[in-house]
């Protein structure tokens, strides 16, 4: 157990602190998220993350568990057992960690280190006092952090698993349960039939029933690492009669066997697209024809056999192989009309003066056997409940300290090992005192962006009776007491304890105003010109951040005016932000009349005059020199060449000579190659006329 003082000034801190530094919500205990219901849940594949998650504090454990980076959930079980499975997406070697009690009182309930394995996570905790809080941790080996899918089922737990027939777990009615792990063979390795397609058991487990009423038996398998679309453990079974009873399993007689999966040759599996129709879940099925399904994956196979019919009095045995030998196991859910012979477990409740809590409940048990005598008795009265739990026959007079929804299971077991378990659900009524002091406190946080609902409520119970629930509709509780993504607007904050007394108050959450990027008028520019972007925001009080883009052509990047030369038709965005990251866009275009006039004089008198003494050329904007200008003669021989000539220069270009000597007047022609700002090359020729 670990102490950790969190007072409410803690709380709200820690609140902000989560904004601030976008760290998980639920990096810390107090802020658990809550799952609702655990029947059969299972989050979306990466759906959670342990990524920013900060260190907790040690917590004595036998699992070497890793608190450097753990995020907390809590459930509520509705059945005396749960099996929680992470399935990482990118978190590396997962560890899972089950705790009973309050945050700054935590007591261990289970755990499980990953080892440095890759795949699936799985934990199985039992003996849970249905209706109470269980918080969750979730962590990396190592300190990894990734993103992880995470499942919770809870159920009615069964004796242990056996890997030989003769102890196999005897099963007296058609509870769904699960088989957290599959290792080993037992002591028996013989016990499969000739004709078993199975063929050899690698991780295998026996249960065995007499049928109570004949009718079908139908269930169906599932592995414990199974994703739809995605490849999982081949779990294989045969299902066999026991022709002498329970007791003799060297006669038995093979009804179904199912041992199809991946199809392949010589160690090398084809393509998962080939053979996903005999992965993962298998078992017996109504309007199925097969009686077994061989290894591999052949045409017609779907990894299911036809049911069984089943007559009273009779009994069988199934075996379940976990093909893969990964140590996963599986869950089993039953179907069909034939039922399975045992003990059957009923009970009375009575109230002595009203059901309500802090006032005296009798429980009455009514369970017979017809068939061995029941010998002991499992009574689990939920949360809040004294006692808790009580292992002989009763009546119990039992006195629950909290209010609302209560589920009592009872489970009774035969001297042939056959347990069943019932459950029942029944609400206590509060007994909140007329002099109750509770009062409901809670903060809110307003939206960090404009219609952004990131919007916060931390909520406190003050002077009741801890542990304390809190809702913001006054239908859906949690113990959790933070309520995020909210958007603006009023809230009621309702505040129970486990009293049922009931305590509100109201908080507001507003928005800051919005911010809204201007970045002007579109324009229409002459090729080679440039212009001034005329950007702005609002509101204008405000030193926002400015970002400007493209990037290119552009002398500016975090000004609201910048001077743009775009070469052609180019769209700008303004991208301005505030120290929180809310932010708003807009965009200008800038059209380009792509236009390359170059012109160039017809006659020059290159005299010495100090006038009109180069021949060169003229262009606008968007030209940037002449890369080569050549001068020919009548009979197109080349007088000259010049290089890298600044256009619209008159003291630049040819100067009417040939090796330094003048030429005699007359007309040439010239060719030049010019270079524009966008690098484009253009050619241009003519001719120009010398005089003297």
């Amino acid at each position: 157990m670990y102490m950790k003082k969190i007072i409410w000034c803690i709380l709200i801190f820690s609140a902000i602190g989560f904004r601030a530094n976008a760290q998980v919500l639920n990096d810390i205990c107090d802020f658990a998220e809550h799952i609702p219901e655990v029947d059969g849940y299972c989050s979306a594949l990466g759906e959670f993350s342990n990524v920013g998650a900060t260190e907790d504090p040690q917590i004595a454990n036998p699992c070497f568990l890793n608190y450097t980076g753990a995020v907390w959930f809590s459930f509520v079980p509705k059945e005396p057992a749960a099996i929680i499975r992470v399935n990482p997406s990118t978190l590396a070697q997962p560890d899972i960690g089950v705790y009973s009690g309050t945050c700054d009182n935590l007591t261990l309930v289970g755990c499980t280190s990953s080892g440095g394995g890759l795949g699936t996570v799985q934990l199985t905790v039992t003996d849970l006092v249905i209706g109470q809080v269980y918080y969750l941790s979730v962590d990396g080996s190592a300190e990894m952090q990734g993103t992880f899918q995470l499942c919770i089922d809870d159920f009615i737990d069964t004796n242990p698993p056996e890997a030989d027939c003769p102890d196999a777990v005897i099963l007296c009615d058609k509870s769904p349960f699960y088989v957290e792990s599959l290792v080993g063979v037992g002591n028996l390795d013989d016990e499969l039939e000739s004709n078993d397609c199975i063929g050899e058991e690698f991780a295998s487990v026996w249960y065995k029933w007499t049928c109570d009423e004949s009718g079908t038996l139908e269930f169906t398998l599932t592995p414990n690492n199974y994703t739809p679309g995605i490849e999982s453990d081949d779990i294989d079974f045969s299902v066999y009669r026991l022709n002498n009873g329970l007791d003799d399993c060297n006669d038995k007689s093979l009804l179904r066997c199912v041992a199809s999966g991946a199809n392949g040759t010589n160690n090398v599996t084809d393509p998962f697209s080939t053979w996903e129709v005999c992965n993962g879940p298998t078992g017996l099925i109504s309007n199925d024809n097969d009686l077994s399904e061989s290894p591999g994956c052949q045409a017609g196979d779907n990894n299911f056999a036809r049911p069984i019919d089943m007559v009273a009095g009779e009994s069988y045995a199934v075996i379940i192989n976990n093909f893969s030998q990964s140590g996963l196991g599986f869950s089993i859910e039953f179907g069909g009309t034939g039922t399975f012979l045992g003990p059957e477990v009923d009970f009375d409740v009575f109230a002595v003066e009203a059901f309500e809590c802090d006032k005296t409940i009798e429980f009455l048990n009514s369970s017979n056997s017809q068939t061995d005598p029941i010998v002991e008795y499992e009574w689990n009265f939920g949360n809040g409940a004294t006692p808790t739990f009580s292992d002989q026959e009763g009546p119990h007079d039992v006195i629950y300290d909290s209010f609302g929804e209560k589920t009592v299971a009872l489970t009774v077991t035969s001297t042939k090992g056959c347990s069943v378990t019932k459950i029942v659900d029944l609400f206590i009524d509060p007994c909140c005192a007329d002099t109750s002091t509770l009062m409901a406190d809670a903060e809110a946080f307003d939206l960090i962006c404009f219609d952004i609902p990131e919007g916060y409520i931390v909520a406190q119970g003050i002077s009741g009776a801890p542990a304390y629930t809190y809702s913001i509709d006054g239908i859906n509780f949690q113990p959790n007491p933070l309520f995020n993504n909210l958007d603006i607007g009023d809230y009621v904050v309702t505040v129970v304890d486990r009293k049922g007394c009931v305590a509100a108050t109201q908080v507001n959450i507003d928005e800051p105003e919005e911010i809204i990027a201007n970045a002007g008028r579109d324009t229409l520019i002459d090729f080679g010109e440039g212009v001034n972007l005329d950007g702005s925001y609002t509101p204008e009080n405000l030193n926002l951040d400015v970002l400007w883009s493209p990037d290119d052509s552009i002398d500016c990047v975090s000004c609201l005016d910048p001077f743009v030369v775009p070469f052609g038709e180019t769209t700008y965005q303004l991208l301005v932000s505030d120290e929180n990251g809310c932010s708003d866009t807009d965009e200008v275009t800038i059209r380009v009349n792509i236009e390359r006039p170059v012109h160039a004089p017809n006659i020059f008198s290159p005299n010495n005059d100090g006038s009109n003494e180069f021949f060169n050329l003229f262009a606008g904007p968007g030209a940037s020199r002449i890369e080569n200008l050549y001068i020919f003669d009548r009979w197109g021989n080349r007088i000259y060449r010049g290089q890298n000539i600044m256009l619209n220069e008159y003291n630049e270009g040819w100067d009417g000579t040939i090796n330094g000597k003048p030429v005699n007047p007359g007309v040439f022609t010239w060719l030049a190659e010019v270079r524009f700002i966008d690098d484009e090359v253009f050619s241009y020729a003519g001719d120009i006329t010398v005089i003297r």
